[in-house]
């Protein structure tokens, strides 16, 4: 019996240097299937712990592809050198969260790294990949946990982006509801919003470390954003009954992508 490595079709895995974070980001891309047989341009969803949820992503679009229930687009993870969790979760947690507070998982990990992280992609991330790949305008963002409480911040500090945003299970209750703040502070000063979002979270998720019920957390700031009455906002929101926050994800991605790319 002959054991081959397995690898996943139209995919390939590249790493860059991060001046403006001071380390190294791994880059996965999945090509659409005719991707080197045209001179398209595609539409790009950028997925940020693609560590731990790049195969399932790129999975999970090929088949949606198949059906034609999408588009073909370009998927880019981002993600870490290293494969150890306990480096990755310390490392994320830096990166995604938006305000620098004593450790809430006391690990002894950093918070506060969301500005670096946003200027990352715009200046560095965004014009490798417009360089390297044939990538339309149309951006999307898929997060999910603090990579959710990321996309949140993107979507209230740089909303332009990002035309389309998956934001799974997100950690609104990181620094006291501090996503809420944003919100207002951004609905004070714009009066549309011109985005697709859908957010998910799991029915079964605990307290959030006796913040707040998650699922309210999520239900609150989308009637919220609802009442902004922003003429170019779409926004869903599912509660997945039967789902923890780990096994939320699959049915985020899934419903996500139909949600943001559907007519």
């Amino acid at each position: 019996m002959i054991f081959e490595q397995v690898t996943l079709p139209q995919t390939e895995m590249r790493y860059m240097y991060s001046s403006i974070i001071g380390e190294e980001i791994k880059i996965f891309v999945s090509l659409p299937d005719d991707y080197k047989s045209t001179d398209t341009t595609y539409p790009v969803l950028y997925l940020t712990d693609a560590n731990l949820m790049f195969a399932a992503t790129e999975q999970i679009i090929r088949m949606m592809t198949i059906g034609r229930e999408l588009p073909q687009i370009i998927l880019v993870g981002l993600g870490y050198r290293t494969n150890n969790l306990s480096t990755i979760f310390k490392l994320r947690s830096g990166d995604f969260t938006p305000t620098p507070i004593p450790d809430p998982q006391k690990l002894g990990w950093s918070t506060g790294g969301a500005p670096r992280f946003l200027r990352f992609m715009t200046e560095e991330l965004f014009p490798c990949i417009k360089k390297n790949y044939r990538v339309s305008g149309d951006a999307a963002y898929a997060g999910y946990s603090y990579g959710g409480l990321f996309g949140l911040y993107v979507l209230f500090h740089q909303p332009e982006m990002f035309k389309r945003h998956i934001i799974g299970s997100p950690s609104i209750w990181f620094d006291s509801l501090v996503t809420f703040k944003y919100e207002a502070e951004y609905a004070a000063k714009d009066s549309d919003l011109l985005a697709r979002v859908f957010m998910s979270m799991g029915a079964l998720e605990p307290r959030a470390y006796t913040e707040s019920e998650a699922t309210t957390n999520v239900k609150q700031l989308e009637d919220l954003l609802q009442s902004r009455h922003y003429p170019s906002l779409y926004i869903k929101t599912e509660v997945f009954e039967g789902e923890t926050h780990l096994s939320g994800f699959a049915p985020a991605i899934s419903r996500g992508l139909w949600e943001i790319y559907k007519k």
